[in-house]
């Protein structure tokens, strides 16, 4: 997907295109993996980008909450974010636990879960996310 399809989530959003966002975008674009705050703040300021901590954190959740972006906890509970190829469609992640690849995984078999939920717990499932971990094609 082109940053300028990711442009129109953040207009549907009513959110700016400012320099940070496009330059947070453009930089999940190109390393096709999970990162974390630290590493988004440090490869700004390559870019010669100013940007605190508390600022990273609020453009990767509203990118988070537009959709463009996955959050991804690992299990030193540090929170990482990946970028989302089809945010329109219900889909999942799997994420490489060796080389931090994400990849989109364009199934979704949740409708027997939904059921259950609705027929064994009377709940009623209006959202749900999936990461599948394991090792991708080059790490196994």
């Amino acid at each position: 997907m082109s940053i300028n399809k990711y442009l129109s989530i953040l207009k549907q959003h009513n959110l700016k295109i400012t320099p940070r966002r496009k330059a947070v975008i453009d930089i999940f674009l190109r390393e096709g993996r999970y990162l974390g705050p630290y590493q988004i703040r440090q490869m700004l300021a390559r870019k010669s980008i100013k940007a605190g901590l508390p600022s990273v954190y609020r453009i990767l959740d509203e990118l988070e909450n537009a959709g463009i972006l996955i959050k991804v906890e690992r299990k030193n509970r540090q929170l990482y974010y990946s970028l989302c190829n089809s945010p329109e469609i219900d889909h999942h992640h799997f994420i490489c636990s060796k080389c931090s690849k994400v990849e989109e995984v364009d199934f979704c078999n949740f409708s027997e879960i939904a059921r259950f939920v609705e027929k064994n717990l009377k709940g009623k499932v209006v959202h749900h996310k999936l990461h599948i971990e394991g090792l991708c094609s080059e790490c196994r």
